[in-house]
């Protein structure tokens, strides 16, 4: 039986993985409104918007990786699989890090030299610090980019969602297994006794603050863009979404063991903005809501720079992973900044006209 001592500690570390989940879920929301409005100002779509295929698609396709992942950790040296896939993952956090400091400030060569050794000290000691902030930046990072294209997507995405958790958590140790064998910054850790011995840790994967951040950054654009709320609806899934994680924490702590936390965020979701929207009178608008209707530009020129986006992404895929990466690494450490990666847009877009002339 636990100590007062040691409950003090655990809900220490609870209440640090509460807080931070809501921060990423927050950040990045806020900045793909950001995203949005530009977009929306200069007549530009996004080169990926969700539909509802792709909603369908993500329960399987999250179950092969994570089955293939789970057969990995059976048949392969944990060291040496945690060896490649922790540098690929310090890899991602380290670019996901300078895009996060990004939104705060010019990137320059001293947050790429930080981001670097962030990344560096991450992968030789696996400190938890360390991981928390690369997890925190992939986080911001991948709510920020991700598009939905409208509420019946989000939706299909959630409940197919909610079902995979339940699965693997009650139906086998896969999720456990994974989660707890893989070393990389895909979820965010503190230790159960932090002042201590720090072996013991608490964790929050991820995909429970990603997953629930795609539909409350979409419930942001639609607040704020659409029915001109401000962030009436955004606040209240985020409410929703905070108190869900501490019913998730207390089933946890009642029951002693770890649970499938999408089994409780997905309800308080959906529940409290269908019912929000109705009380509003916006349920409706929520239903005919599509991301496409609110990035567009009244300019007459819209239609002309979706051809020049298209013909531009095209281009770009025919580039060299050797460029690319180059490329990144240069914003990473300010040598190429937002207004450069603008004109060489525009030089790209000319081209293109050029030989479409």
């Amino acid at each position: 039986m636990s100590t007062p001592y040691e409950d003090g500690q655990l809900y220490l570390a609870l209440l640090f993985l509460l807080s931070n989940a809501v921060l990423v879920v927050y950040l990045g929301s806020k900045r793909l409104l950001q995203q949005t409005i530009k977009m929306k100002n200069s007549g530009t779509r996004p080169d990926d918007v969700m539909s509802t295929s792709d909603a369908m698609a993500l329960p399987l396709m999250g179950s092969m990786v994570l089955f293939t992942l789970y057969v990995i950790l059976k048949f392969i040296p944990l060291e040496y699989f945690n060896a490649i896939i922790s540098l690929y993952l310090s890899l991602v956090g380290i670019f996901s890090m300078g895009s996060f400091i990004k939104g705060f400030m010019r990137p320059n060569i001293l947050t790429g030299i930080a981001c670097c050794i962030v990344g560096g000290y991450y992968y030789w000691t696996n400190n938890w610090v360390a991981n928390n902030i690369l997890a925190i930046s992939i986080g911001v990072l991948s709510i920020e980019m991700v598009q939905i294209g409208s509420f019946s997507t989000s939706f299909v995405m959630l409940l197919g969602l909610f079902f995979y958790d339940i699965f693997w958590v009650f139906g086998s140790d896969v999720m456990i297994t994974v989660a707890s064998g893989i070393n990389g910054p895909i979820k965010l850790v503190f230790p159960r006794t932090v002042f201590e011995n720090q072996e013991a840790k608490s964790l929050l994967g991820l995909g429970d603050l990603i997953i629930p951040g795609f539909f409350i950054a979409q419930v942001l654009v639609f607040s704020t863009e659409y029915v001109k709320k401000g962030n009436f609806y955004f606040y209240v899934s985020l409410i929703a979404y905070t108190l869900s994680l501490v019913n998730t924490m207390a089933v946890m702590i009642i029951f002693e063991h770890g649970q499938p936390a999408l089994l409780f965020i997905v309800p308080w979701l959906l529940v409290t903005f269908v019912l929000a929207t109705i009380i509003k009178g916006d349920f409706n608008a929520a239903m005919k809501y599509t991301s496409s209707e609110v990035i567009q530009s009244s300019s007459k020129s819209t239609e002309k720079k979706k051809d020049d986006n298209k013909s531009l992404h095209e281009s770009l895929e025919e580039l060299s992973l050797t460029t690319l990466l180059w490329s990144a690494i240069q914003v990473l450490f300010g040598l190429k900044h937002e207004e450069e990666k603008e004109k060489e847009k525009e030089s790209q877009e000319n081209t293109e006209e050029k030989k479409n002339n």
